[in-house]
């Protein structure tokens, strides 16, 4: 039902009449919150302005379009820093969002810590405009805003606001030259890295000519902590060599973690070098230039990252690639040096970032390392074929590339799958959701759709597995007509899809890495955990016991306006992290999608939980307790599992010998070894 409520009013809102008339009244609504938050910084407002605004006017210009241009109300706050934490960023502006927003959770700007803020100082919480408003009117009291550690004079601002530049000097150590582009994706990134380089004491060139005004305020806020930043409308190419000093560049909308900067720093010792160059989609952009039949090509391009990494981690190459690049005193950035394949930067890809090799330069040899030979030219892209002997095997997901896979566990699936599959001798790499139809699956023998919330086609050349882990009731008959063999996480469902669709599914479990979820010494804790997102919904197996009083810890994102914030943790916990707090919980709470319940889909996180010795409670799903025992305890409604946690949680389990046993057991029947061995014995049986 409410799902039909929300399709309605999009529909509403695309409507030409009635969806102009909405868009006013929100505007309208937008504007009375930011109001009555009383956050407007008029003299900053008048820097970016040229002239002397009122607050009407400029929040007016603000909804009416500014926040999507840079256009900012208060230097406190960075728009997409706030917008990239909440849903709806791209149609709300995000200073609104936030103040509608529990706020004790989300971070304003990378230059302070708002969440801090609201830990050690609760009458933030009370401001109106939350944290950020504290902030604020903390800075017009004392005369001084925090930033980046330092106290800047609050009359500075309005200087600092000003579109101006610093005059572009000499540098003379280690420097970092950061270009920040128009409409930066993430630009909490490239600021952090920046104020990563003062702290280890790099002089760093800001070049924000095109950047959007409210991240070239926070450049300029951030020079005005140190005398080592200067805010440039240098051009966004190549310096000179430096006759003192190595230099990092990092080129705009290039992502560069601050772990990426020691790294570049200590190669670039060393001679010039580039990191590895990916595209959006997660495949590779280039790897360096090289020279193939008389034309300058990327090396590897389209390319799965695995291919890249072939390589070794710092093949040297006739030519560089790529927007992030480091290179020592007395060098050139552009020509000959080194790829590493394990600092990664994902850009766009432009020719203007490829460096012409030199004319004798020739690729072969390159493409030899990685297990390829060139064929031929076909348009702009250079046809290769494989030299090993082993299977290629490509895992394809529904999740996205980059950050935003590693939320997903799709992504962890398919890595484990493969890490598997490896252990048997098999070559695999893995495509993330936009590279499942990349221009190098030509060269795959086997395709393993991992099927999650989107259909994937099965892949253009070799065997094609289907393996149906979630939304089973997407699932049609011509979508399964096109593989070669069919698996689904279930049993029963497996069965009856059979029947249905006249094609033969065969039962695939989910399943563990055992290399990680083992058992361990560990003491067992008395807290009852939560890993997951809200998923936009109130789970009730979280929702319900803490509303009930019964404290749960949860870990993940997208709580707020679901349970308080105290409930929350953190908003996620490191992979490596996990076995342990499964194993020492006094229980982990479980739940499932009411299609995955009801068709039988068995969450893969009580696989994990299991077998790293944990215990676990779930809504009950056919075959859990045929597969992990005493192990799980199920609920069939709310009530009882509110009397399950209310209780005595080591009656409700076994010992811990008899845990250990079962954990055992799901490793030995559920392991990723165990599917990877299924799935090899299936495409060989095909290949028979």
């Amino acid at each position: 039902m409410l799902s039909r409520v929300r399709a309605a009013w999009r529909a509403a809102r695309s409507a030409p009449v009635i969806g102009s008339a909405l868009a006013a009244a929100d505007r309208m609504w937008w504007a009375r919150i930011i109001r009555r938050a009383d956050i407007v910084d008029l003299d900053a407002v008048a820097a970016q302005a040229g002239r002397r605004m009122s607050e009407r006017a400029a929040i007016r210009r603000y909804v009416r379009g500014g926040f999507r241009e840079g256009f900012t109300l208060n230097p406190l706050y960075l728009e997409r820093t706030i917008s990239r934490q909440l849903s709806d960023s791209d149609r709300v502006p995000a200073l609104y969002a936030y103040l509608v927003n529990d706020r004790r959770r989300l971070r304003v700007s990378p230059l302070w810590d708002a969440e801090a803020l609201a830990k050690e100082d609760p009458a933030a919480l009370d401001d109106p405009a939350g944290p950020l408003g504290h902030a604020w009117r903390r800075a017009q009291s004392t005369g001084t805003f925090r930033l980046a550690g330092t106290e800047i004079p609050r009359a500075a601002v309005t200087e600092l606001a000003a579109h101006a530049f610093d005059r572009p000097a000499p540098l003379t150590g280690d420097a970092l030259i950061c270009v920040l582009g128009p409409d930066e994706t993430d630009p909490d990134q490239p600021l952090r890295l920046v104020l990563d380089a003062v702290q280890r004491g790099l002089e760093v060139d800001v070049r924000a000519a095109a950047a959007a005004y409210d991240v070239f305020l926070h450049a300029r806020l951030i020079s005005a902590t140190s005398p080592r930043v200067r805010v440039t409308d240098s051009a966004a190419v190549f310096p000179a060599p430096r006759a003192t000093g190595a230099t990092v560049f990092r080129g705009p909308h290039a992502s560069v973690t601050a772990e990426t900067l020691p790294v570049m720093l200590r190669e670039a010792a060393h001679g010039p070098v580039a990191a590895l160059w990916l595209a959006p989609d997660g495949t590779v952009a280039a790897a360096g230039a090289v020279r193939l039949d008389g034309r300058t090509a990327p090396l590897l391009r389209a390319h799965p990252l695995e291919d890249a990494q072939r390589l070794g981690s710092d093949p040297g190459v006739p030519a560089l690639a790529g927007p992030v690049r480091a290179w020592p005193a007395g060098a050139a950035a552009v020509g000959a040096g080194r790829t590493l394949t394990s600092c990664t930067t994902t850009a766009r890809f432009d020719a203007a970032w490829l460096d012409e090799p030199q004319a004798d330069a020739n690729g072969a040899s390159l493409l030899a390392r990685a297990g390829f030979r060139f064929l031929a030219w076909h348009g702009e892209r250079a046809v290769v074929d494989r030299t090993g002997t082993r299977r290629r095997w490509a895992i394809r997901t529904s999740a996205p590339a980059g950050a935003a896979g590693e939320a997903w566990g799709d992504t962890h699936f398919a890595r484990d799958l493969a890490a598997a599959l490896r252990r048997l001798g098999e070559d695999v790499v893995v495509d993330s959701y936009d590279a499942r139809e990349r221009e190098t699956s030509y060269l795959d023998d086997v395709t393993v759709v991992l099927r999650g919330p989107h259909p994937i086609r099965r892949g253009p050349s070799g065997r094609s597995l289907l393996w149906i882990i979630s939304h089973p009731d997407e699932i049609t008959a011509e979508e399964v007509a096109g593989f070669d063999a069919v698996f689904a996480a279930s049993t029963s469902w497996a069965q009856r899809a059979t029947s249905r669709f006249g094609t033969p599914v065969h039962p695939l479990l989910q399943c563990t890495d055992t290399t990680k979820f083992h058992p361990a010494a560990s003491d067992r804790g008395t807290d009852i955990v939560f890993v997951g997102t809200a998923r936009g919904i109130a789970r009730p197996v979280v929702v319900a016991p803490i509303r009930a009083g019964i404290p749960v810890k949860v870990y993940g994102p997208d709580w707020s306006g679901y349970i308080p914030a105290g409930a929350v943790v953190a908003p996620s916990v490191p992979r490596s992290e996990l076995p342990e707090l499964y194993r020492s919980a006094g229980v982990v709470l479980n739940d499932h999608w009411p299609a995955m319940q009801r068709e039988g889909f068995v969450s893969n996180r009580l696989y994990d939980v299991v077998a790293a010795g944990g215990r676990a409670i779930s809504d009950d799903v056919v075959g859990i307790s045929e597969t992990f025992g005493a192990a799980v305890r199920t609920y069939s409604d709310v009530e009882e599992l509110l009397a399950m946690l209310s209780g005595d949680l080591d009656a409700l389990f076994p010992d811990e010998a008899e845990l250990g046993r079962i954990a055992h057991q799901v490793a030995a029947e559920h392991s990723f070894d165990a599917r990877a061995r299924t799935l090899v014995q299936t495409v060989d049986g095909l290949s028979a």
